[in-house]
């Protein structure tokens, strides 16, 4: 049996920083710029993800946890932004 190419393994890896940069960002002072920029990372985070696992399941990964844990972060990341957005529009 063939051993799995490590190839793919940037997407997991960058999935999983994106997704850990995107809640860090949740921490900084609320600036437009923060707001946008972490929403940016953590939709990234999702789509590396996305890719990671794909990656994985073809064999051309071997990281494939790193991958799952950075959708997760980056799903969790883009929901608080969108409730950090939506609170800030309507003012609480």
């Amino acid at each position: 049996m063939r051993e799995p190419s490590t190839d793919g393994n940037r997407h997991g890896s960058w999935s999983l920083a994106l997704g850990v940069l995107g809640l860090v960002a949740l921490l900084a002072p609320a600036a437009t710029a923060v707001v946008l920029l972490g929403t940016v990372v953590s939709i990234t985070a999702v789509v590396l993800g996305v890719n990671g696992v794909l990656a994985a399941s073809a064999g051309r990964a071997t990281n494939r946890p790193q991958a799952v844990a950075g959708i997760l972060l980056g799903a969790v990341g883009s929901l608080l932004w969108l409730l950090a957005v939506v609170g800030v529009v309507i003012g609480l």
